[in-house]
């Protein structure tokens, strides 16, 4: 049994004083995640993505470029390249990792929505099989701390133009089961389960 629950299933033994506040304060521990502004990115991060750094260069390079994929995956998402969604990932880039790494993967994310159309044309899912095979490395080579932190990243790029379109949620729960996350780990980042969201948020439906 998952310790949240085991927790849970002892809270009705301590119905006050101090036991009762210890259980409660461990449950919430458990099932709590932070939305997407409170993420924290840390100097793991971003030795492990950065380009400059001495950690694993293959990986990094490969941990990169897998997840500017997924970048671009998420800008692209409502069928239209929004510019505040694309400047956040730059202004990401620069504050993460310098401005040589923005520039470079400002660089290769504009080639990736170029390719997006031509792909899909060519050969149909063809984009969405990257994005498989990237979640895939993702998934099986980074804790779920960092996985966090990068999809952390992808909510606030939906957010940055303050419009959130159900179409967005939906790939960023497709990103978050490709990289071995949950989608209820979106809901978190962006919010959905308060109730005062759609009055932070500016929804559309298509």
């Amino acid at each position: 049994m998952a310790i949240g629950k085991w927790i849970s299933s002892l809270k009705g033994l301590f119905d006050e004083g101090p036991l009762k506040e210890l259980t409660e304060e461990v449950a919430e521990k458990q099932e709590t995640k932070l939305s997407a502004e409170n993420v924290v990115i840390t100097d793991e991060f971003r030795k492990t993505f950065n380009v400059n750094s001495p950690v694993k260069e293959n990986l990094r390079n490969s941990f990169l470029f897998s997840m500017l994929v997924m970048a671009s995956h998420i800008i692209i998402a409502d069928g239209k390249v929004e510019p505040e969604e694309y400047e956040f990932l730059g202004k990401f880039l620069n504050d993460a990792f310098g401005e040589e790494a923005k520039v470079e993967g400002m660089d290769v994310v504009k080639k990736l929505i170029a390719k997006h159309d031509e792909l899909e044309a060519r050969k149909p899912m063809a984009f969405l099989q990257v994005i498989g095979d990237c979640g895939s490395q993702i998934a099986s080579s980074l804790s779920e701390d960092l996985r966090y932190q990068m999809l952390s990243m992808l909510a606030l790029i939906v957010k940055s133009d303050n419009i959130v379109t159900d179409k967005e949620v939906e790939t960023l729960k497709e990103v978050a089961v490709y990289i071995g996350m949950k989608t209820t780990d979106v809901d978190a980042l962006m919010n959905l389960d308060v109730k005062k969201a759609q009055d932070e948020w500016q929804w559309m439906k298509e």
